[in-house]
């Protein structure tokens, strides 16, 4: 039997690192064990309920593997922290077990204290799983010698994701909307609390991937909270997501210039996407001379910009929104064009700048993962470092290759604006680093007003969701019109 020789155990916080290692080892999870320094800073988070004063028992050696399991699954410290508590001894034991006897390590999961908690579990996995699948699929159509195909060759994780949502709408009395590739990942443009779903499971206050959208509904490529959740588990890193292997490429360009140039470089061409994601040919070889860019000049043109397509064109020409300074888009309803950028103010009331004509310089347009995951988050970065600069601040943009999307007075204040859909998403980001922002001595988090404005409880539930304790508490969490007051 299991356990038995432990329910009157006691001991220190070394001790007990090497008993969970033990119970790790002849229970058979496939978990790794945590070092000393992880159980003492589960102790000070509350993790583990130790009795002042007092030694270890047996509770916290299964709050211990209760945690570990926690984690694998992507659960943030704060909100195992919140549930452990409500799990009797009797419970985590049980629910150990049934993890390490399973034959698939997916199908028996800690509960969470909620009558749904079974539906709650399934919708998770698949979540993780479909965001998983879909950045696989889209690297392989990516490379122009595929497309999405319901066969065989289809991503593994795609295809699980897609059995689990199936048996959430059947058990949930509908009928199987999940069978079609097609069907799942047209819907996977939309967020999951969103009636294309249609399942209430998604909409329920516990369910933590509500706001999540996998694919971004105009430009087509997964979106940065597709890219967070399909790396909740660990199982494969961020290799494979497109935006990825462009900020690769691109430190690893600018690195090659050296010293200083390095850091000036990949300031240049960051800002470069940001205002001038559509250009002119000449325009932009002048901006590569003036920025002291040529050597990168080939590069630059290959990898991130694409000419500019006869369909995009409106009446023969290319329509500059007035907000972002893209390329506008032809849409019916829309006869001036719609701007597809998913952060800039255009949506409600699209306005065209000017109209270039592609005969008097040939155009180019920044490629759709550019204006995904650099171009849209960039209309907050450039409006604080504008303000900044305006006010006369001593600024700079995307400074030491990114450490922070603005630093004020060098690494006295680091700004990093986020436009996840999910504050869920973001507080998991965070919590597992919060990346440059470390190297400062005020550490500002900005957020889109955009998604304040769409869902009231944003900054709450991001602020809810952080780490009490460590690098996430440092962080000042604001709007993005806050943090430009302040710099005003």
């Amino acid at each position: 039997m299991y356990f038995e020789d432990v329910r009157q155990w006691q001991g220190t916080a070394e001790a007990l690192t090497k008993e969970l290692k033990r119970q790790i080892e002849q229970i058979g999870l496939s978990v790794e064990p945590p070092a000393l320094r992880t159980v003492r800073s589960w102790r000070a988070k509350q993790l583990l309920s130790q009795p002042k004063g007092q030694e270890f028992g047996f509770r916290q050696i299964l709050e211990g593997l209760a945690t570990i399991l926690f984690l694998k699954k992507g659960w943030t410290i704060a909100a195992i922290a919140q549930v452990l508590p409500s799990f009797t001894e009797a419970t985590l034991e049980g629910q150990i077990i049934a993890e390490a006897e399973s034959q698939d390590p997916k199908t028996t999961f800690l509960p969470l204290p909620t009558e749904h908690q079974q539906a709650i579990d399934l919708g998770e996995d698949a979540v993780i799983l479909l965001a998983q699948g879909i950045l696989r699929q889209y690297t392989r159509v990516l490379q122009g010698r595929e497309i999405v195909r319901q066969e065989d060759s289809m991503p593994v994780e795609l295809y699980q994701a897609m059995c689990k949502l199936g048996r959430l709408y059947i058990e949930a009395g509908l009928n199987d909307e999940a069978a079609c590739v097609h069907t799942v990942l047209d819907r996977a443009r939309y967020s999951l609390k969103s009636d294309h779903w249609k399942l209430e499971i998604f909409r329920q206050p516990n369910f933590r991937f509500s706001d999540v959208t996998f694919i971004d509904p105009d430009l087509r490529v997964p979106t940065s909270d597709c890219s967070e959740i399909a790396n909740l588990s660990g199982a494969f890193g961020e290799d494979n997501v497109i935006e990825h292997r462009l900020y690769t490429e691109l430190r690893e360009a600018t690195e090659r210039l050296g010293g200083r140039r390095q850091h000036k470089a990949y300031t240049a061409i960051r800002e470069l996407f940001g205002r001038y994601s559509l250009i002119g040919e000449r325009q932009l070889l002048d901006y590569l001379v003036d920025n002291d860019l040529t050597p990168l000049q080939g590069m630059i043109i290959e990898k991130f910009f694409d000419p500019v397509p006869d369909i995009w064109l409106i009446n023969g020409l290319a329509h500059r929104c007035a907000y972002c300074s893209t390329l506008m888009r032809p849409e019916k309803g829309f006869p001036q064009g719609r701007c597809p950028i998913r952060q800039c103010n255009s949506c409600n009331s699209p306005k065209v700048s000017e109209k270039l004509d592609p005969s008097q310089d040939s155009l180019l347009i920044a490629k759709p993962q550019i204006l995904t995951y650099w171009t849209g988050p960039a209309i907050d970065e450039l409006a604080i470092f504008d303000t900044a600069r305006q006010q006369g601040f001593s600024a700079e943009l995307y400074p030491e290759s990114d450490l922070s999307d603005v630093a004020i007075n060098e690494r006295v204040i680091g700004i990093d604006a986020k436009s996840y859909t999910s504050p869920v998403s973001l507080a998991l980001r965070l919590n597992r680093s919060i990346g440059g922002l470390i190297h400062y001595r005020r550490r500002i988090l900005a957020v889109s007003d955009q998604l304040i404005e769409d869902n009231p409880n944003y900054l709450s539930t991001l602020k809810s969701t952080l780490d009490k304790k460590g690098d996430p508490a440092t962080l000042e969490v604001m709007s993005v019109s806050s943090v430009i007051d302040f710099v005003s």
